[in-house]
């Protein structure tokens, strides 16, 4: 009787002790660090941004551009960044809000950088993948169907 009572002890003091080394366990995990500086949305979604020089070099290589057409699109690239930079510190404005400024912003470079592309460079600046915030609305990313596509026609 007495090496039974031993053993329900020892079997407690076991279940105790994984029980208890559990919860210390959960407690000491480091919390979710925060997005580094210059990361995507809210949640660190979209990862770094890129640069108007980033930028300008990718369309520069993907759509064979003149040194002309270089000297034309930095400065909108330039203009966008800077005024999505003051669409995100902008705290004053709701998620929604923010997404539709954003957007006009957005629609409104690729307007611009249209004009100064030739008919075959439209073409494939149509089926380049789109600069982050250009997808369609809500969590989903491609709730509008027209991720690929510029909403710009040609």
């Amino acid at each position: 009787m007495k090496a039974n009572k031993l053993g329900f002890a020892g079997v407690l003091a076991l279940s105790g002790l994984i029980a208890f080394s559990s919860v210390s366990f959960a407690q000491t995990n480091n919390p979710p660090q925060s997005p580094p500086a210059g990361a995507g949305g809210p949640g660190g979604r979209g990862g770094p941004r890129m640069t108007p020089d980033e930028r300008l070099k990718q369309l520069s290589e993907a759509l064979s551009l003149t040194k002309d057409q270089e000297a034309k699109i930095k400065p909108i690239l330039q203009d966008e960044a800077k005024k999505m930079q003051a669409v995100r510190d902008d705290t004053a404005l709701s998620q929604a809000d923010r997404r539709a400024k954003t957007r006009e912003i957005s629609d409104e470079s690729t307007k611009k950088i249209q004009e100064v592309l030739t008919p075959e460079q439209k073409e494939k600046y149509a089926k380049l993948p789109q600069p982050k915030g250009k997808k369609g609305g809500g969590k989903g990313g491609n709730a509008g169907g027209t991720q690929g596509t510029n909403s710009v026609a040609p």
